[in-house]
């Protein structure tokens, strides 16, 4: 048998537990109770559990250090927390630990109970002591799991309704399935400020599973859940009698999960309903329906079941009018600048109007944004300026998109994304446009000394003359031979105040031929002549 440990500062608690579940039932036995944390450790290194039902916080050692000192005795340990909901920032690093069973009290028997049978099922498959027919029924349900799922990742991947025969008989041969005549709908679910933690999103997809079984079970022939990263999708089918007692289950279905913003400080979770369809073929159109539900969360909020109208997914048509073309003409304006400020300031006149116009939905805002983001890589390729990770750019955006739980948010995503990237490529592209005159100014100090002209400096810069003249005066802010002048006259005073060289052997060193030519420019440069220029600062 499975060996339980009992961890609980209260010893009222550790008795409930004790008197809650039909141990011996279920293949388990208590093998010891502890009050502390110390106590716990010793026991665990003594008995060495399969499983720990531990309170969350103990005098001695708390529930954390538990966890992960258990871990290190008993690897393979399954742990079940128990706790109160002011606990809730130990919950949420124990379930990023990977402890995904988390039970608030007052502890539930049903609840209790279905916890250990799971984790029963685990570790029997982990230690092999499952018999033939076991392992035939574990591996025939993994595959019709798989099936099953495998229809609603068809669902929200496939590009169109279902092809094929979409009869409920093929689809119940297909998937496994138990469809029955009736109703048949998706319901979305959406937990936003959870990242992309894999151990927070089994967690909460595990509750899901347990909550839905609870309120749903009896009333739908069929019922299957698919998470895809933050979005949990249940596919229901049900009689049409038993409309208003699915709406009812729903909503307590809802307040249960909302339950778990307690454990997951800041979490926030919104509910989409798509259509309901008497066509199994139909079924994308409710999941689309769902997921434009949960978009619609950045117009009406998280914290809400949202339900899609009798017009369907109807849109304000904002992409069309001349609002959002002046837009684009703007930001056009404004990326010609480069001028990052005035392309901040075309994005936030955007949200401006989106969030005044009439009917603008959540997708349309989505959309929208990515529409920006695909506007601004176009304007920059006609710029010829490089953006980087550009074949990633939009991609990167919509997921982060996805995320966000309002206007505000959602164009601040925006503004930081394309400003952050036009930074970045306005900044490499002045390099890249100084780099011909950096190449001249390195050429002229390394041949100062001798004759330099317009023609040799400008064919090493890649320019004809003209142009060179015109843009070299542009950058340095001074004419090509009043730059050269100066790099010569720099080094002359270097050389008079450094050496003791003959004026004619200077004037050699720094490009001229005649000395009163050269005195003449020095005088005109400096306000001394060599000579005095040397006694002063030598």
């Amino acid at each position: 048998m499975l060996k339980v440990l009992i961890a609980d500062d209260e010893e009222k608690i550790c008795q409930l537990i004790e008197k809650l579940i039909n141990w011996k039932s279920l293949g388990l036995k208590v093998a010891a109770v502890a009050s502390n944390g110390v106590d716990a450790v010793k026991k665990i290194m003594e008995y060495r559990p399969d499983i720990v039902i531990t309170d969350i916080r103990m005098p001695g050692i708390d529930g954390m250090e538990l966890i992960e000192r258990t871990k290190k005795i008993c690897p393979d340990t399954e742990i079940i927390i128990i706790s109160g909901y002011r606990h809730f920032e130990y919950a949420q690093t124990a379930i990023r630990y990977g402890v995904r069973n988390y039970l608030l009290k007052p502890i539930r028997k049903d609840e209790l109970r279905e916890t250990l049978e799971k984790i029963v099922d685990i570790c029997r498959e982990r230690n092999e002591q499952l018999d033939f027919e076991e392992r035939v029924r574990l591996a025939l349900k993994n595959d019709a799991e798989r099936l099953r799922t495998g229809f609603i990742s068809q669902l929200i991947y496939g590009s169109s309704e279902r092809k094929g025969d979409s009869s409920i008989e093929a689809v119940n041969a297909q998937f496994h399935f138990r469809f029955r005549e009736g109703i048949f709908q998706i319901l979305g679910i959406r937990f936003d400020r959870i990242g992309h933690d894999d151990n927070c999103i089994s967690f909460l997809a595990d509750r899901a599973t347990d909550i839905i079984k609870q309120f749903l079970g009896s009333l739908c022939f069929d019922f299957e859940l698919y998470v895809e990263c933050s979005n949990l999708y249940v596919l229901l089918n049900y009689s049409t009698e038993d409309q208003k007692n699915i709406r009812r289950a729903v909503r307590q279905i809802f307040d249960e999960l909302k339950q778990q913003e307690a454990i997951l400080k800041g979490m926030e979770i919104t509910a989409g309903m798509g259509r309901m369809t008497g066509c199994i073929g139909e079924l994308r159109s409710s999941l689309l329906d769902a997921r434009f539900m949960l978009q619609q969360r950045i117009i009406a909020g998280t914290g809400r079941i949202l339900e899609i109208g009798e017009q369907g997914r109807v849109t304000s048509g904002f992409v069309d009018s001349e609002a959002f073309g002046q837009f684009n003409r703007d930001m056009e304006r404004a990326l010609e600048s480069l001028n990052t400020m005035e392309v901040r300031k075309v994005i936030c006149g955007l949200l401006d109007q989106l969030s005044s116009y009439n009917g603008m939905t959540g997708y349309e805002a989505l959309q929208m944004s990515r529409e920006v983001c695909n506007h601004y890589i176009f304007c920059m390729k006609n710029r010829s300026i490089y953006i980087e990770n550009e074949s990633k750019f939009v991609e990167n955006f919509s997921r982060e998109s996805e995320d966000c739980v309002s206007m505000e948010e959602l164009f601040h995503l925006l503004s930081r994304t394309v400003c952050r990237s036009f930074d970045t490529a306005v900044e490499a592209k002045r390099a890249e446009d100084n780099r011909p005159m950096r190449l001249a100014k390195k050429y002229i100090q390394e041949n100062y000394s001798k004759p330099l002209t317009l023609e040799e400096v400008s064919a090493k810069a890649g320019f004809a003359p003209g142009y060179f003249s015109t843009l070299f005066k542009k950058e340095t802010g001074t004419a090509f031979l009043e730059y050269v002048q100066s790099v010569r006259m720099e080094s002359a005073k270097k050389l008079l105040t450094t050496t003791t060289d003959s004026m004619y052997v200077i004037c050699e060193k720094v490009g001229y031929s005649d000395v009163k030519y050269f005195t003449k420019c020095f005088v005109k440069y400096t306000g001394l002549k060599p000579g005095e220029y040397r006694k002063i600062y030598s």
